[in-house]
């Protein structure tokens, strides 16, 4: 499960480590792709393999299905941790989500999000400006009573 948000560095080739506790969902390898909100997307191999049958199924005559491909595959790389548990952030990556020499790494259950510090604030204002909507809300994910997390 991937939750929690890090505070992290990026080195001057775009290196960033990932923080410890969230590194076993990465073992087997990952893909960095775009995110919606100008964010990056870093998804666990089987997570993106999920994502990228979805899409594949979307119809190529529409308009948006179109832009939403070219939005997660245009700019996405496969990577792996090296020896020290960082990954590489492609230059024209880390233009879109305007990182610098730091970030913001979100956990967002299946995956991750990566965040210049600056955009990570904007958004933090925007979900405590809404939270009271999404409480009115009827978001359907009650926790069954017989779930292992009520034992």
């Amino acid at each position: 499960m991937l939750i929690g948000t890090w505070q992290v560095s990026l080195d001057e080739h775009g290196r960033l480590v990932l923080p410890a506790p969230i590194r076993p969902a990465f073992t087997t390898g990952m893909v960095i792709t775009r995110g919606f909100e100008r964010c990056l997307q870093l998804c666990p191999q089987s997570f993106w393999q999920g994502l990228t049958q979805r899409v594949s199924r979307l119809s190529l005559a529409g308009t948006d299905e179109r832009w939403l491909r070219r939005l997660l595959f245009a700019e996405a790389s496969a990577a792996l941790l090296d020896d020290q548990a960082a990954i590489v952030i492609s230059t024209a990556l880390r233009n879109y989500a305007g990182l610098d020499r730091a970030a913001v790494v979100v956990g967002m259950e299946q995956y991750l999000e990566i965040w210049s510090p600056e955009r990570w604030q904007d958004c933090q204002t925007n979900i405590l400006a809404l939270a009271g909507r999404w409480s009115i809300r009827d978001w359907d994910v009650s926790v069954p009573p017989d779930n292992a997390l009520f034992l």
